[in-house]
Formats: structure tokens, sequence, C-alpha cells
């Protein structure tokens, strides 16, 4: 969770009176201002320097722009620096603070901060008329909320300014306050980091990347190896089961062609005898057949010329009958289709009908809206015509309440001057009473003076002895508590500054722990398994195992890495049962290093004089954990410098300088900057093991401080006392010294003096009357202009504007309303015209439907008529050809009846000899075949006796006289012999052993990417939490702020105003809407309202932006200029509430606020230098004493 800034409560600090000397109106003589708490005001005249009084209180606040105080430079802020005074020309103001609650860390009352420029431009400060510098005086004022700032020092100009603050002003000016840019920063700082941590993580990926690359080439080359080796293998057994197969089947086949041999050569001697028996029966038969022929070849002829003409007349006949069939169901499907179109047409026809009555309807619809809509246009026209004469009636008593207000003010800034005339006057009556008091009491003292001369003279040398003894012994002490002073601050000065240093290690150690611990959960994980120590088996953390001197440190933790924070066991037996502990725990991943598994191992070290030794050697720990050292260190050379690094690197050593820069072996890894290199918790050992020291040696400072300070402050008091009685003894010297000189020569003129004394007075006296009748005229001038104004404010009314307001609200409200109505009219206009559009479409596509069902009609009519007419004609063909049927069929009886038994005969002799020729070809076909069969296996069966020779030969090839296992293996011989062709010409012998030793250094690196990818997630976590911590720091405070408006507005104008974040979901690049509502008026922006209701808005926005960062106090300078009487009246009652809390210090020349003020000044110029007066009540001004 991120600190978020604190926003400051009120603190009861306030300015308790200010010193003024040369500055600006204010001449070379101490005018002093007393202050109060709660509101006090300062008027006079424009010119009278009455806003001087605020710029010597920012003067002496630290302020260096001159601009600020209303000059070109600050040489000018002194009196008259341009005249012809002689002597010093110098400003100088002091500031008295009431610190009675110690808000400024300062332990004293009262705190008294001075600011002294000489003419040449030089400024001194003054800390309690100690001298100090600037910057201390702003860091004390800031501890106390009592600084400087444009919220608490409000002068002319700035209520202008801000009333022309643009959006993304108003949201900066909230930031500003609240301290966002703590949020900037330290997500700026996150950023970097991020960036940092992302960098690493590209490169680490990126040689990942290549590495993995190399690794699947090397794991396909190890597996083409090893596939390699295993085809070689398998081809041999293949082929031995391949000739095992195949001499397994030629046998068999061997065998079996040899019976059928057997069999063909019996049945073929049986089949011959067959055939000839058949061969005799056809014979004899022919012959018979032959005899007959001739007597029934007349008839074949006679029945071959009937058959041709019957075949003839049926297919006539047949074609007719499908021709009628077919058309017959085409006349059908016409009939059904004919009244389905016919029923179609009227209902469209119908709806037809119904979408041109709807359109009718639709259009006359159309028509009334419109009509409607012209005559809201017309009524909207005259509201607004009415308006415009409304706002010109308004523009007009605007600018008469103005002249009037104007009228007003010009009286109010009369009466005030003449206040002050009245009280200047009286002023100066009372100091000429002073003066003439003063006078005869100096005449009376002068007449003993002068019998008192003569006695003063010798007490006077006496006195001048016993000062001269005192001083010589004062200023010894001085001297010498002074130099023990110097001694003892120039002690606390160097404790100081070593706690100072200390204070800032000891917090960035400890920020540092903190936020690595929370980043790498290592604290956890630690302290979670070394509770279990003993039960683990775990020896210890590497950290704790060994040790080095501090010239080696660097070196060591470079090398050794994220290795530092291992875990040791003996065993490879512990390693596993402690890596189960932490899965089952969920515990963040750890190395374990087990001591057996460490290989003895001895780097042999080159001849190289920038070697210091193996690293190994400069490290120590417990005999017994000796082979850690090796693991670690053993590997890695110590070297002088970063040259020498680099070259032994390149020769395959890992190398290490001095300052803790690695270089891996082969130079394929350079880490140069120590801080990537160490890991933060490696840090983290190396810090924590002195940070509680060093808390205990800042406590032990700031005490042995504080115990010097107690001393400092006694001597202080003791060289304090001997100034003060060396300055009563110098002082008393001097004035003895000028006493005793002058003593003659105020003997001499006491007569002239007490003759002039009595002059002075007869003048006095004569003054006194003249300044009494110019009181009288100015009391009755002030009596006349309050009566003028009095009359002037009840004569005015605001009865115009008020009537005014209420047609301005009817006929907004009317307009308003038939806007509504129009915005209805013409929603529905639109919604009627989409729907006559609708129905136009819809009549379209009746219209074309219809046309299309009538096309349909006209067509299958004329089909219809054609077919009827064609299957007249066929019936016609049918009768014909059906008569010349009958007539056929007669003729063919009859010949069928005179030669049916030569028929029968001769269909006897064709059965028969088809019969015996038949059983003849089929015996023939089946004794070639049998021949055939015969002469096929008797070539086989050579073929096979040679195979069974070659094959043998094979089974001997590959180490085998005979096989039993047998199966089908051409494919997978081919298959296998093609891969074996492939791999032998890409294959690399050494595929296998690089695999594994690439594989090893890529899981390393897999560890490492997991670790740079955990970081960054942290990071990004972090800067998640600041974005949502600053999102919700500045919604509290707009939130604060746009209360403070409601409230202040609502209280001062009875009306609304309000803030709005233009872009919730992007606040910081957005603005801030600030939106007001005066009663009876329509919401604006606050830049696009008058000036005064600007000023107004202004004031508010400033007024709540001091509540979200209270101060002190509050210096306003005539912010109400522009506020007519009663905005002026109501800002005077919240600044009067305010001031419960803050002291507000206010220029104006309003009534409402010097009514409410505890404290009044007038301020008036003579002979050009300005002159305070203060109001004993709300009207009598008098002279200040």
């Amino acid at each position: 969770m991120i600190n978020k800034p604190v926003w400051h409560s009120f603190s009861l600090v306030h300015i308790k009176k200010v010193e003024i000397f040369g500055f600006k109106s204010f001449g070379f003589t101490n005018t002093t201002v007393q202050f109060e708490t709660g509101l006090v005001s300062i008027s006079g005249p424009n010119g009278s320097g009455k806003s001087n009084i605020l710029d010597a209180i920012i003067f002496a606040l630290g302020e260096n722009k001159p601009k600020i105080m209303r000059v070109d430079k600050l040489r000018s802020l002194i009196h008259d620096i341009e005249g012809n005074r002689r002597g010093t020309k110098m400003a100088r103001v002091s500031l008295h603070f009431d610190n009675s609650d110690r808000k400024i860390p300062v332990d004293s009352n009262s705190v008294v901060i001075t600011r002294e420029m000489d003419e040449g431009g030089e400024n001194v400060y003054y800390l309690n008329q100690k001298q100090t510098n600037r910057n201390q005086i702003l860091d004390l004022l800031e501890v106390a909320n009592a600084s400087l700032n444009q919220l608490n020092a409000v002068q002319q100009g700035t209520v202008t300014r801000i009333s022309e603050f643009t959006a993304e002003e108003k949201r900066t000016v909230i930031e500003d306050l609240i301290g966002l840019a703590y949020f900037d920063e330290k997500k700026s700082e996150s950023i970097k980091q991020l960036e940092d941590a992302d960098r690493r993580l590209e490169v680490a990926l990126a040689r990942m990347d290549e590495i993995k690359k190399r690794i699947d080439e090397l794991e396909a080359e190890r597996n083409q190896k090893l596939r390699h080796e295993f085809i070689n293998f398998e081809l041999g057994r293949l082929h031995a089961i391949s000739a095992s197969n195949k001499m397994k089947a030629i046998q068999t086949e061997k065998l079996s062609k040899e019976r059928s041999m057997h069999v063909l050569v019996s049945e073929s001697k049986k089949m011959d005898e067959e055939r000839a028996g058949f061969k005799k029966q056809i014979s004899e038969l022919e012959s018979q057949k032959s005899a007959f022929m001739i007597e029934v070849n007349a008839y074949n002829q006679a029945k071959a010329t009937i058959d041709s003409e019957l075949s003839a007349a049926m297919q006539v006949y047949e074609s007719a009958n499908t021709e009628t069939m077919t058309k017959t169901r085409r006349i059908e499907q016409i009939n059904s289709r004919l009244p389905t179109i016919v029923t179609d047409l009227e209902n469209l026809h119908q709806a037809r009908l119904v979408i041109e009555t709807q359109t009718t309807e639709q259009k006359e619809i159309i028509a009334k809206i419109k009509e409607d809509r012209s005559q809201i246009y017309e009524q909207i026209k005259l509201i607004e015509s009415e308006l415009s004469q409304v706002y010109k009636q308004q523009s007009h008593a605007i600018a008469q309440r103005k002249e009037i207000d104007n009228k007003i003010q010009g009286l109010n800034q009369k009466l005030n001057h003449a206040k002050l005339e009245f009280s200047k006057l009286e002023s100066e009556i009372a100091d000429s009473k002073s003066k003439i008091e003063t006078n005869k009491n100096r005449l009376a003292e002068i007449d003993s003076e002068s019998a008192k001369l003569l006695t003063l003279k010798s007490r006077l040398e006496s006195i001048i002895e016993n000062h001269k003894a005192t001083i010589a012994e004062l200023r010894g002490r001085i001297s010498e508590h002074t130099s023990k002073h110097g001694k003892i601050e120039h002690d606390i000065d160097e404790l100081n500054f070593i706690l100072e240093k200390a204070a800032k290690a000891a917090a960035q150690f400890d920020a540092k722990i903190r936020v690595v611990k929370s980043i790498m959960h290592e604290d956890y994980t630690i302290a979670h398994l070394k509770e279990h120590r003993a039960e683990l088996g775990i020896e210890g953390l590497v950290y704790e195992m060994i040790s080095w001197d501090k010239e080696y440190e660097r070196a060591v933790l470079a090398a050794a890495s994220d290795w530092i924070k291992s875990f040791v066991v003996q065993d490879f037996g512990t390693l596993l049962s402690l890596a189960e502990v932490a899965r089952s725990k969920k515990l963040p991943k750890l190395k374990i290093i087990p001591l057996e598994a460490i290989p003895k191992f001895s780097l042999s070290v080159p001849k190289d004089s920038e070697i210091l030794g193996v690293l190994s050697n400069f490290v120590r720990c417990d005999a017994k954990y000796a082979p850690l050292l090796t693991f670690l260190f053993g590997n890695v050379l110590l070297v002088k410098n970063q040259d020498a690094g680099l070259r032994l690197s390149k020769a395959g050593y890992k190398t290490v300088t001095i300052d803790g820069e690695f270089f891996e072996a082969k130079a394929t890894a350079v880490v140069i900057d120590i801080n990537s290199k160490i890991s933060k918790v490696t840090k983290i050992i190396s810090m924590s093991t002195s940070v509680e020291g060093l808390h205990q040696s800042i406590s032990l400072l700031k005490k042995y401080i504080l115990k010097k300070r107690t001393v400092i402050k006694k001597v202080d008091g003791i060289i304090q006392n001997y100034r003060e009685r060396l300055s009563i003894s110098e002082t008393g010297l001097a004035n003895t010294d000028i006493s005793y000189s002058d003593l003659k020569l105020k003997i001499s003129s006491i007569e002239k003096t007490k003759s002039q004394l009595e002059t002075r007075v007869s003048q006095l006296d004569r003054n006194i009357e003249k300044l009494t009748l110019d009181c009288s005229k100015e009391e009755s001038l002030i009596a006349s202009l309050e009566e003028r104004i009095t009359l002037m404010q009840e004569n005015y009314a605001d009865g115009e504007n008020n009537r005014i307001a209420s047609e301005l609200n009817r006929l907004n409200e009317r307009r308003s309303e038939l806007m509504g109505k129009q915005s209805t009219i013409v929603n529905e206009l639109r919604e009627k015209e989409s729907q006559l559009a609708t129905l136009s479409a819809q009549e379209i596509g009746e219209k074309t439907k219809m046309q299309n069902l009538r096309e349909e009609q006209s067509s299958l009519n004329h089909e219809k008529h054609d077919i009827e007419t064609r299957l007249n004609q066929i019936a016609k063909d049918k009768d014909i050809a059906n008569e010349n049927l009958v007539k056929l069929r007669e003729k063919e009886q009859n010949l069928i009846a005179t030669s049916g038994t030569s028929i029968s005969k001769l269909t006897e002799f064709d059965t028969t000899l088809s019969s015996l020729n038949e059983k003849e070809r089929q015996i023939t076909r089946e004794i070639n075949s049998l021949e055939r069969q015969s002469d096929t296996l008797s070539r086989d069966i050579r073929d096979i006796v040679e195979n069974e020779v070659k094959i043998q030969k094979v089974l001997e090839k590959y180490g085998y006289q005979e096989i039993t296992e047998t199966f089908e293996v051409d494919s997978m011989l081919s298959s296998l012999e093609s891969e074996m062709n492939s791999l032998t010409s890409k294959l690399n012998a050494t595929a296998p052993q690089t695999f594994v030793e690439v594989s090893t250094g890529y899981r390393s690196m897999s560890d490492r990417k997991n670790e740079l990818e955990e970081e960054r997630n942290a990071i990004v976590r972090f800067i998640e939490e600041i974005d949502k911590d600053k999102r919700q720091t500045f919604l509290e405070a707009f939130d604060k702020v746009d209360k403070e408006i409601r409230d202040a507005f609502h209280t001062m104008t009875g009306g609304e105003a309000w803030l709005e974040l233009q872009n919730e979901d992007d606040i910081f690049n957005s603005g801030i809407s600030y939106l007001i509502q005066f009663p009876s008026k329509p919401k604006r922006e606050s830049t696009s309202i008058s000036g005064g209701e600007k000023t107004l808005a202004a004031i508010v926005f400033v007024l709540a932006l001091q509540k979200l960062k209270p101060s002190a106090f509050y210096l306003f300078d005539e912010v109400d200029a522009h506020l007519d009487a009663p905005n002026s009246e109501k800002l005077a009652k919240i600044i009067e509430q305010r001031s419960a809390g803050s002291q507000f210090i206010m220029v104006s020349l309003k009534d409402s606020v010097v009514q409410k003020a505890k404290l009044i000044y007038g301020v008036f110029p003579k002979n050009g230098v300005s002159h305070v007066v203060t109001y004993k009540d709300k009207r009598i001004p008098s002279i200040t004493s």
C-alpha cells in the first residue's frame, strides 16, 4: 500500500504583529500593525498603501518574485529608492508569530522572522534575532503549514486568473494541492525498474530462444542417430524373416502344385473319351436334319414377312398410347393449377385494396402531423421573439442596477476617505496636545536640570572608571565562552552531518530490504523452513556458512549470485524430502545444494601476473563444508582488472574482478554492472548485517547531540547574560561620555531651549484650534454621505429584476414544453413516413405478383388447348393402327395352323443338336484348360526349386540357418530402407552427448527467466497499486472540493454549483467542468458567465480549495471588489465563519467586511508616506499610540 500525502489540519499558529521599516510606501520609521486571530480588515483610499501591508507580510515570508509584490524588481521595494535621502536606504519587515502550540518547530512561544534588504538588493534573514537563511525559514513555515501559496495569499489579479482557469488547470490545481506528484515520482521510478526488468527478461528470452532452437536441432540429430542404429539392426532381422517367409511359402506352393499335376492328368484322359462319343451322335443327327430342312424352307419365308409387318404395327400403336398418357397427365396438372391461380389473384386484389386504403389514411395523418409541426414552429418562433425582448429588458435592468451600484460604491469610497480624514485630524489634535504637554513638562525639567548638572559631573567621572573596568572583565569572559560555544557548535554540526548521512543510509537500506523481500518472498520461505531445519536435515544457508574479507566482498557476491541464498543439505535423499515439503506447502522456488553430490575438482591456474588466484581460496568456511567452496568458487579465477578478466574468459576460464565484474567462460556472458549481477536478495544479506548497528549508532548520536545542545543552551544563556551586562556597561559608558562632553553645552543652552519651548507651545495651541474646526467639517460631511447612501439604497428595489426573472422562467418553461411537443411530432412524422414507404413497397410487390400470375394463367390455357388438339389426332392414329394389327394377326394364325407339324419336328432336331454341341464344346474347353494348367504347374515347380536355393543363401547371409518367426515384412522393409538412406546423408555422430550438455544449460536459464518474470510481475502489481491509490486520493479530494463548492455557492446565492469530471474513465487526461446555475437561470460553464458572476464563482472555488488544504492564515487583497452588496455580505459571512479556525487578513472597501471584522485598520497617505490608524469601533477611527 502506498503512503498517501496527508491533508494538513488547522493550526493555531497565527500572525501577532508586523513591523515595517522602509518598505514601499512606508517610510524610514517603524510602523507596527498588531493582529489578532479571526478576521482583520484593512481599508483605505486608492493609492494609500493598504495592499502594501500584505506585500510586506509576503516579503517577510521569503517571496522573491517582484511581480507578486507588484514591482518590476526587488530593489524597488525600498521606500523612495530613487530619492535624495541621506544615509543608508533599506527595507526591513519583521513578522511575529504566536507559537504557543509549537507548530513551528522552535522552542519559543513567539517566533519572529525578519527580512532585511539593502539598496544593492542583498537579503538577510533573522530567526528570533539570529541570522539564518531563506531555506531554513521556508522549511520551518512548511512544517507549520504557514508557507505561502496561491490559495492563502490571494491578490488582486488572482481571482481574475482563477476565473479563467481551463478544465485542465482546475484539475491540475487540485492535483498540486494534494501532492499527486508523489505518486507520479513513485510510478516513474517503478516504470524505470519495469523497463530494466523487461530489458533483462527480453535478453534472457532471446538467449533462451537461440538455445531452444539449438536444443531442437540437437534433439532431432540425436534422434536421427539413435534411429539409424535401430533401423540398421531391424533391417537385418526383417530381411531374415522375409527370406524365411518366402522359403515356407514356396515349399507349400511346390507341394500343392505337384498334387494338382497328378489330378489334372487323370481328368484329361477321362474327358477325351467322353468327347469322342458326343462327336459321333452329332454327326448322325445333322444328316437327318438336312433332309428335313428342304421341306420347311417355304414356310419360313412366309412367316418372316408377317412378323415384320406385325412389329411395325405394334410400334405405332405403343407410341400412340405413351403420348396419350403423357398429354393426359399434363392436362390434369394444368386443370389443378388454374383454380389456384384464380384464387391467388382474388386474394392479391383484396390485399391491394387494403394497402391502398391504409396508404390513403397514412397520407392524411402525415398531412395533419405536418400541419401540427408548422403550428409548433410558429409558436416556438413567437416564444423566442418574446424571450429576446425580455433579455433586452434584463440587460437594461442590469445596466441600471450597475449604475446605481457604481454610484453607491463612489459614495462609500468618499465616505471611507472622509472617515480616514476625520481620524487623521483627531490623531493630529491628540498629537498636538501631547506635544504641548511634553513641552511644558520639559520646561519644568530644564529648571531642575540646571541645578543637577554640576553635581552630575563628579559622579560621571567615577562612573566612567567603573564602566571601563567592568567592560574589560566582561569581554574576557565573553571571549572565553564564545570560543567554547563555537567548539560545541562545530561538534554538533559534524554530528548532525554524520547523523543525517546515517539516517539516509538506514532509510535506504530499510526501503531496499522491504521492496526486495516483498518481491522475492525470500524472507517467508527461509523463515518457514529454518524453523524446522533439524527435522528437514538443513545444514544451513550458504551465506550463513561462508565468510570473506571486505576487499573481496563484491567479487564473492558477483560470482555466487543467487546461489548465496541456497539451502545446504548432506545428500540427495534430504534434497528430495526438502523439495517435497516446499512443494506440498506451495512455497516459492528455492535452491538446494547436496554436499555429497559435489565432485572433487581442482582448477589448473594458468601463469599470469594479473591472476590473484582461485576465488575459493579467498572464502572461508568450516572444514566439513569445504566442498561448498569448490562448488561455488572452485572454477572462478579472481583477477585484478577488467582486461585480464575478458582475456582469460576468452581462453575458457570463468573470471571475476576485485570490483565484481563477472565473465563467463568463452565470454558467452559478461556482466559489467555489479548492481544487476548481484541479486537483490544477496544485497540484503550484505546490507542487513550492518543496518541494526547503524540504527543503534543513530540512537546514540541523537542522545549525544541532545546532550551537546543542552550544554550549548547553557553556554548561550551565560554569553547572553554577559553580553547584556556588557551592552549595559558600554551603553552606560557611552552615555556617560556623551553626558560629560555635553555637560557644559547643556548648561549654556538651557535658557535658549526654554525660550524655544515657550514659542512652540504657543504655535501648537493655535494649530489645535484650526484642526478642531476642520474636524467639525469632516464630521458633517460623513453624516451627509451616510444619509445619501441610505436614501439611494432604500429607493432602489429589485421588483423589476424579479418580474423579468419570473417572465424568463415562464417563457423558458413554455419553450421547453413546445420543444418537447415538437420532438414528439417529428418522431411521429418520421414513423408515419416510414410506414407509408413500407405500404408503397408492399403495393408494388402485390402488383408484381398479380402480373406474374396472369401471365402464368394465359400460358397454361394456350398449352391446354394445344394438348387437347394433339390428343384428338392421336386417338384417330390409334384406331387405324389397331385395325391393321387385327388383320395381320388373323393372317399369322392361318399360316401357323397350316405348318404347325413341320415346326415342331424342326424344333426337336435343333434342340437335340444344340444340346450335343454344347456338351462337346464344354468338354473341349475343359480339356484345353487342364492342358494349360499342367504346363503352368510344370514351369512353376522348376522356378520354386531354383528359389529355394537362393533363399537359403540369404538366410545364411544374415546369420540364420532356419527361422521360426514369420509375418509380413515387405512394407516395413521398404519404409525402413528409404528412411535409412535419408538418415545416412545427414547423420551427426556427436549429437547425443551435445544434446545433454546444452539441455542442462537451458534448464538453468529457464529458472532465471522465471525469476525475472516474477520480478516483473511484482513491479507491475506495484504500479497498479500506485495508480489505484492515486485515483482514490484524487477522487476523495475532488468529492471534498465539490461538496464545499455546493455548500458555499448555495449559501451565497441560493443557486447551485458543482464540479463534473469530463471523462471519469481517464480522469488524469481530462478536465473538470465547473458548472454554475444561478436562481431562475440555466446552468452554464463558469467561463461562460458574466464578469461579476465569474468573480463570485472563482471566489467560491478558492474557498473550496482552501478547505482542501487549510492554512494557518489567509491574505485577501480586495477579492470582493467586483461583487455587489448582497454577495459581498454573504462572502463576509462565510469568511467570518472560516475565521473561527484560521486567521484572515483582508484588504477590502466593503462595509460588510468591516462590520464583521474583529480588528479594523485604516491606511492613509501623508507626505508620500503611508500611515495606519485603528478603529476602536465600527465607525469612528482614532490615532494609534
